[in-house]
């Protein structure tokens, strides 16, 4: 495995697991007190407020005074900040939580991401493979967060809370070590194909490519997270007990890695906008069906599956051809797309807590998904049909 993962990529993983066994614990915990749909969409929304502003302002520190050395920084403070997580006991202490949860993984991933892309291409490794293992990476510590969240937040809160204190702060202290001895590479002997380029990208065009594929990442995506924030209150309403929604709303985390593992296995997508359009529409179109099934655990598992690689499908692409410079901006590149995470996250529970008030069912939040999904379609046929009068 070290030929192809490396100790930042395991961080990916386990921080990603931190994340959502935090994030999944506060939207548990909403919906144990009773809070209203628009509620729990509101301190999501607060809380990305937060990680948008912390990925622009200090997602790009990196770029300016080192990555490890902000990373090891920022691992301390969240170290201290966790021991707040064993007094939760009324819906102030979430809106709390879900702010300096935000505060510290909008800077924790841009810098990761900027230190892994920086310094895997300076050895010649290819964009796409950093990208592909970066994803692989977070997307499978996702699903432990997310299935065991709402289980353990309910039955051994402490745990939670411990594991997060045990990380940050050795992951503190080794980042620093690694500094002292590596300086801000990140040394390995990794498969020579790594270093081979998968396809030909248009460089003089990548900024229109990011912006589209940015664009519909954004729209996407607020159908995933409107699911993850607000499927615990949904689901648990059917008479399923919180403790056990995580088992089912895992699905959408679930969706996520096998897109990316298949986008990562075939790679048909690099640098052609057309079979990326034909992928999306295919995964957009049957998250659309499954949110008009009848519900039961069975349709809520298939419509999070859905949902998840919904959001995947163009996260790859936008983080792709985000992370692909020929300047030495990562820090900066990566908090762009990850302040793009950040307002998905606040927009989505705030916008699908909406529908969900008016009518508490699946397809509402089907009919927000046509809606949204209509706009990137009119937006992928301007991109594509411009696309080809300039071959022209």
């Amino acid at each position: 495995m070290k030929k192809y993962f490396h100790v930042f990529n395991f961080y990916a993983f386990s921080f990603s697991i931190l994340l959502y066994l935090l994030n999944s614990s506060i939207n548990t915990k909403a919906a144990e007190w009773g809070l209203s749909y628009m509620v729990i969409g509101l301190i999501n929304f607060i809380g990305c407020v937060f990680y948008v502003i912390s990925a622009l302002v200090f997602g790009r520190m990196g770029d300016r005074t080192g990555f490890k050395r902000s990373l090891s920084i920022g691992m301390f403070i969240m170290t201290i900040a966790l021991f707040l997580g064993f007094f939760w006991s009324r819906p102030v202490d979430i809106v709390i939580a879900a702010i300096g949860v935000n505060l510290f993984f909008g800077f924790f991933f841009p810098s990761l991401e900027g230190l892994l892309s920086k310094s895997e291409k300076s050895i010649g490794i290819d964009s796409a493979s950093t990208v592909v293992r970066f994803v692989l990476s977070w997307s499978a510590g996702n699903i432990v967060g997310m299935a065991f969240g709402p289980f353990l937040i309910q039955r051994f809160p402490a745990a939670i809370f411990s594991y997060g204190i045990a990380l940050c702060g050795l992951g503190s202290i080794h980042v620093r070590s690694h500094l002292k001895r590596h300086g801000e590479s990140l040394p390995g002997s990794f498969a020579e194909t790594f270093s081979s380029s998968f396809s030909e990208i248009d460089l003089p065009r990548l900024e229109e490519y990011r912006k589209v594929y940015r664009f519909t990442f954004l729209l996407a995506g607020i159908i995933y997270t409107s699911g993850m924030a607000l499927f615990p209150k949904l689901i648990s309403s059917t008479g399923i007990q919180l403790q056990n929604v995580g088992f089912l709303t895992v699905g959408a985390n679930v969706g996520v890695f096998l897109s990316f593992v298949f986008l990562s296995l075939f790679r048909f997508w690099v640098g052609s906008p057309e079979l990326s359009f034909i992928t999306m529409i295919t995964v957009f179109g049957a998250a659309v069906a499954t949110f008009f099934l009848p519900e039961s655990p069975v349709t809520f598992f298939l419509a999070t599956l859905f949902s998840g690689a919904t959001y995947a499908v163009p996260y790859i692409f936008a983080i792709f051809y985000g992370l692909t410079s020929k300047e030495d901006d990562h820090g900066k590149q990566g908090g762009i797309h990850e302040s793009m995470v950040g307002i998905i996250f606040g927009v989505g529970p705030l916008l699908g807590g909406y529908f969900l008030q008016l009518w508490p069912s699946l397809k509402s939040v089907g009919l927000m998904s046509i809606g949204l999904i209509t706009v990137i379609i009119i937006s992928q046929m301007t991109f594509l049909f411009k696309n080809n009068v300039k071959r022209q």
